[in-house]
């Protein structure tokens, strides 16, 4: 019961209900919720739903999200979500941290202090000029493995923004934190196993392009 509420609660775009329910005997959270996903994600997903005091209109979200998984059982409500959104973008979505990971500016666009806007939890305000920056600086070719970009229908090469220190934990909205990469590599240094190793050869990859552009 406890996975068809949470995943119902997931459905209504709200926090989850039985995690916050749902205690050991020394009325904590299960310390096993939730343990296969990423620390910081689930300490938020965590914090989310401890935090939330729940209204009406959630609870009949989360009813109507019922209904929606009606004739599914325990085990199987997660797995048909799943094919109603990524696993990744739900996890980020329940976390309340948005799914948002692109832009940045040059030498002296942007800021050292992004400014931060909120909803169910912070979002932070991105220069689209850094982005545009960075897209051109990286000419087509994603700045990680070197590859062309897929063509787009207007003929540019489609590359993602990446922060490499996210501006969560205080990375600077400027040139020298972001790299244009592909999309399936902007999704692994954010969910996959290797994303320290990922970053660390980040960081090298964009001193080494911004020297070549500052040099040009």
């Amino acid at each position: 019961m406890c996975d068809l509420l949470d995943a119902a609660a997931a459905l209504a775009d709200v926090p989850l209900l039985a995690l916050t329910t749902v205690l050991t005997a020394n009325l904590r959270v299960n310390p096993e919720a939730w343990a296969d996903i990423e620390p910081e994600i689930r300490t938020a997903i965590i914090n989310r739903s401890k935090n939330h005091i729940f209204t009406r209109t959630d609870i009949a979200a989360i009813g109507a999200a019922l209904e929606q998984l009606k004739g599914l059982s325990n085990r199987k409500a997660w797995p048909y979500l799943a094919t109603l959104l990524p696993p990744g973008e739900r996890r980020l979505r329940l976390a309340g941290v948005g799914t948002f990971a692109y832009s940045d500016a040059v030498d002296d666009l942007g800021t050292d202090s992004p400014g931060v806007t909120t909803y169910f939890g912070k979002r932070y305000a991105r220069d689209p000029r850094v982005r545009a920056a960075v897209i051109e600086r990286a000419g087509g070719k994603c700045e990680y493995c070197g590859k062309l970009g897929f063509k787009c229908a207007n003929g540019s090469r489609y590359l993602e923004c990446h922060h490499i220190l996210a501006l969560a934990d205080d990375g600077a909205d400027r040139m020298t934190n972001v790299i244009a990469i592909c999309p399936g590599e902007h999704r692994e240094v954010h969910f996959g196993e290797r994303r320290e190793k990922m970053e660390a050869e980040m960081i090298v990859k964009v001193a080494a392009a911004e020297l070549s552009r500052r040099g040009r």
